[in-house]
C-alpha cells in the first residue's frame, strides 16, 4: 500500500512538473512581450526589470522540473532505460541543467529583489540615486551587471560538476555513468545557494517593502493635508492610484516569493542531512513548490495592474491595445465636454431670445413711425 502511495505521489509531482512547463511558457513569454511592447509606462525601471525577470521565469522549469517530467513520465516505465535522472545522459546535460537551475533562480530572486528597490528608489525624491536610475539605460546596466555577476559565481558548475563512475549491471558488464552532484563542491554550494536565493533576497525585499510602504503612507498624509485646487487635487489622486497599483505588485511578490521559497530553506537547513528516506519525493515537490512562485507571476500581475490586465486580454482577444486605450481616452476626454455643453446650453438661449424680443421692438416702433 505504501509502495503504491509513492508511486502514485511521485507520478503526481511529476504530472505538477508538466503543468509548470507547458503553463509557465505561454505565460512568462507574454508577460515579457506586455512589458516591452504593450504597458503606457514601458520605461519606468520596475516595469524594465518586470520585462527581463519574465525572461529568467521562463527558464526555471526546463531544469530541475524537466527532468523530474522525464523521470517520472518517461523513463520510469521504459525497462530498457538505466538512467534514473536527466543529467546522466552526459557530462554536458549534467553541467548545463546545473548550471541552469541554480543559475535562473538566484536571478529570478535578484532580479525581484532589484524590482522593490527601484522602486523605493523612485518615490524618495531626496536620494541622489533616483535620477540616475531613473535612465532606462542605467537600469539596464545594472540588470546585466546582475546577472553577470550570478553567471560568474555559479561558474564553477562548469568545472567540478560531473564525472564519469563505473557501475557492473545486470548482465554482469562494466557500464560507465555520469555522476552529477557529487564533488564535495556542493556540500559548500547548498548553503551559498541557500544565502543568495533565499536570506539575503528576502532581507532586502522586506527592506524595501518597509520603506515603499512608509513613503506611500506619508505621501497621502501630505496629500490629504494639502490645500490645493482641485484640478492639482485630482491630478495628485490618479498618481497616487497609479503608484499605489505598483506598490500591490512588488508587495504580493515579495509575499509570494517568501512563502513559496521558504519550506524549501527550512527543509534543507533543519533537515538536508538527517532525511534519507523519500528524500527523491520531499526535494522533487519543494522544487516545483518554488518553482510556482516565478510562474504564478502573471496572476499577480493581473490581479494588480489594470495596464496589464488591458493589454493581457487584447493580446489574447487578438484586438489593437493603442484603438481600446484610445477609446477609453475619447469616452473620458467627452464627458467634460458634454457637461460644458449642458452647463453653456441656458446662456445661449436667452441671448437668442433677447436678440428676437429686440428685432420685434425694432419692426413695432419702424410700423408706427
Amino acid at each position: 500500500m505504501a509502495v503504491v502511495f509513492l508511486d502514485i505521489a511521485r507520478f503526481l509531482a511529476g504530472l505538477y512538473s508538466f503543468i509548470l512547463i507547458i503553463v509557465g511558457t505561454p505565460l512568462n513569454l507574454l508577460c515579457f512581450y506586455i512589458f516591452t511592447r504593450l504597458v503606457p509606462n514601458r520605461s519606468n525601471a520596475t516595469i524594465i526589470v518586470f520585462a527581463h525577470l519574465a525572461l529568467i521565469e521562463l527558464l526555471i522549469p526546463f531544469t530541475w522540473n524537466m527532468n523530474y517530467v522525464v523521470r517520472e513520465l518517461l523513463w520510469k516505465y521504459q525497462k530498457n532505460i538505466s538512467m534514473k535522472n536527466l543529467e546522466q545522459h552526459s557530462l554536458f546535460v549534467c553541467k548545463l541543467i546545473a548550471f541552469g537551475a541554480y543559475f535562473s533562480l538566484q536571478c529570478a530572486a535578484w532580479l525581484k529583489t532589484l524590482a522593490t528597490f527601484a522602486r523605493c528608489v523612485s518615490l524618495h525624491n531626496s536620494w541622489s540615486l533616483k535620477n540616475w536610475l531613473a535612465k532606462p539605460i542605467n537600469i539596464r546596466r545594472v540588470i546585466f551587471f546582475v546577472i553577470f555577476i550570478i553567471a560568474l559565481l555559479n561558474f564553477p558548475i562548469w568545472i567540478v560538476n560531473g564525472e564519469y563512475g563505473y557501475a557492473i549491471n545486470e548482465l554482469n558488464q562494466t557500464q560507465a555513468k555520469v555522476r552529477c552532484y557529487q564533488s564535495s563542491f556542493f556540500q559548500f554550494w547548498e548553503v551559498a545557494h541557500l544565502l543568495i536565493y533565499n536570506f539575503i533576497p528576502f532581507t532586502l525585499m522586506i527592506i524595501s517593502n518597509i520603506l515603499i510602504i512608509q513613503q506611500v503612507r506619508e505621501s497621502r498624509n501630505r496629500t490629504q493635508r494639502s490645500r490645493l485646487s482641485s484640478a492639482a487635487s485630482n491630478n495628485r489622486r490618479v498618481k497616487t492610484s497609479d503608484g499605489g497599483r505598483l506598490t500591490k505588485t512588488l508587495i504580493l511578490i515579495t509575499i509570494f516569493f517568501i512563502v513559496f521559497t521558504a519550506p524549501a530553506a527550512i527543509f534543507y537547513i533543519f533537515f538536508g542531512k538527517t532525511v534519507k528516506r523519500h528524500r527523491d519525493l520531499i526535494t522533487m515537490s519543494l522544487s516545483n513548490l518554488a518553482t510556482t512562485s516565478h510562474v504564478t507571476s502573471f496572476i499577480i500581475y493581473w490581479l494588480t495592474s489594470s495596464d496589464f490586465r488591458t493589454a493581457a486580454i487584447s493580446v489574447l482577444l487578438c484586438k489593437p491595445v493603442g484603438q481600446s486605450r484610445q477609446s477609453t481616452e475619447d469616452k473620458q476626454r467627452d464627458k467634460p465636454v458634454s457637461d460644458q455643453q449642458t452647463l453653456t446650453r441656458p446662456s445661449i438661449v436667452p441671448t437668442d431670445e433677447d436678440g428676437q424680443r429686440k428685432l420685434h421692438l425694432l419692426h413695432t416702433s419702424t410700423t408706427s413711425q
